[in-house]
């Protein structure tokens, strides 16, 4: 393996470790977009209590869409 061979080869590693860098850089803003949203279900339950009174129990989903039906 000449001199030059290995520059190359270390070369390379570093363009690889650059790479993993943005990589992992991209996935820690993901990860952290996806922390501060809310969930679907924290959200639903958040306007259910602003908007109805009552229990997720108490609300009959098949009464209540069936007036859509026909």
């Amino acid at each position: 393996m000449g001199l030059q061979t290995q520059n190359q080869t270390y070369e390379m590693i570093l363009q690889r470790i650059e790479a993993i860098s943005q990589e992992l850089q991209t996935l820690r803003t993901m990860v952290k977009a996806a922390q501060t949203q809310p969930s679907s279900e924290n959200l639903a339950q958040k306007l259910f209590g602003v908007l109805g009174q009552g229990t997720w129990t108490e609300y009959d989903l098949t009464l209540d869409w069936q007036r859509f039906e026909a």
